[in-house]
């Protein structure tokens, strides 16, 4: 008798805690993730500054699995080889993803001083992540925010800011 009540209040508590915990590790996740893909676009930047030469940030969701790659502008993303997958379990959120598309990948052009390339407006844009079956609160986005190519991290917030949940 002793035995089942033990297991009852083990199985109560187990109950109460799992549902926390998964919330922890999804949030540990998609933190980490962004920090990759800020970290990536970051690196691009630099590697235009260093190489003087116009450098590209891609990014692409396939096969469920979320892929980025650094390379020179003169070279498409279907020529690009060597694509760096991020966490297992993040996506692209269906919102809040304003980099230039183009045939199935986003991306991002720095110039060799690290700017924004000519159409910079248009290139100004957000990456947002989220793990499936989330809210919005649980969003994590990179925002490259200048024509100088600024970058900074935010997260997704309950009421918009004009179209934006992300910022």
């Amino acid at each position: 008798m002793e035995a089942l009540i033990v297991a009852a209040i083990v199985g109560i508590i187990a109950a109460i805690a799992v549902p926390g915990f998964l919330g922890f590790l999804n949030q540990r996740k998609i933190n980490a993730s962004r920090d990759m893909v800020y970290q990536a676009i970051r690196a691009t930047q630099a590697e235009a500054m260093q190489k003087r030469q116009e450098q590209q940030f891609s990014i692409r969701q396939r096969n469920g699995t979320v892929e980025w790659a650094n390379h020179p502008r003169s070279i498409t993303p279907a020529q690009v080889t060597l694509w760096n997958p991020l966490i297992e379990g993040v996506v692209l959120a269906d919102i809040d993803n304003t980099l230039t598309p183009s045939k199935g990948v986003r991306y991002v052009q720095f110039d060799m001083y690290g700017n924004l390339r000519s159409k910079a407006i248009r290139q100004q844009g957000t990456v947002t992540l989220t793990v499936p079956s989330a809210n919005r609160l649980t969003h994590r986005c990179v925002v490259v925010s200048t024509v100088l190519g600024a970058l900074r991290k935010g997260q997704g917030h309950k009421r918009p800011n004009g179209k934006r949940h992300c910022y």
